[in-house]
């Protein structure tokens, strides 16, 4: 798993095809993905065995979100606000922070 820090409008890169980025719509914060119209995107329920494990004073924003059959993304919060992207992916798939691609 791959933490990333990102702050409000930054986005992730992920496999060159797919654009994640954190966005603030009234007082919630959402993730929006950008993805190929082949590529199937949907929130997971939760239960114990895709639940992330958190350090303490980190909350889950939102459901983890799987983007194709591989890529679990899901939005952290620090006890000190600060937002992070937890991304779940297998080691061949790249992500860049969107400013380095």
């Amino acid at each position: 798993m791959l933490i990333v820090g990102r702050e409000i409008g930054q986005s992730v890169i992920i496999d060159d095809v797919i654009k994640v980025t954190v966005l603030q719509i009234g007082s919630k914060l959402r993730m929006v993905i950008e993805a190929p119209m082949n590529m199937e995107v949907s929130k997971m329920k939760e239960n114990k065995s895709n639940r992330v494990v958190l350090k303490k004073g980190t909350k889950i924003i939102d459901s983890p979100t799987l983007i194709g059959e591989k890529i679990k993304v899901t939005i952290l919060q620090t006890e000190s606000g600060l937002l992070r992207f937890a991304i779940d992916a297998p080691r061949e798939i790249r992500i860049f922070r969107e400013e380095l691609y």
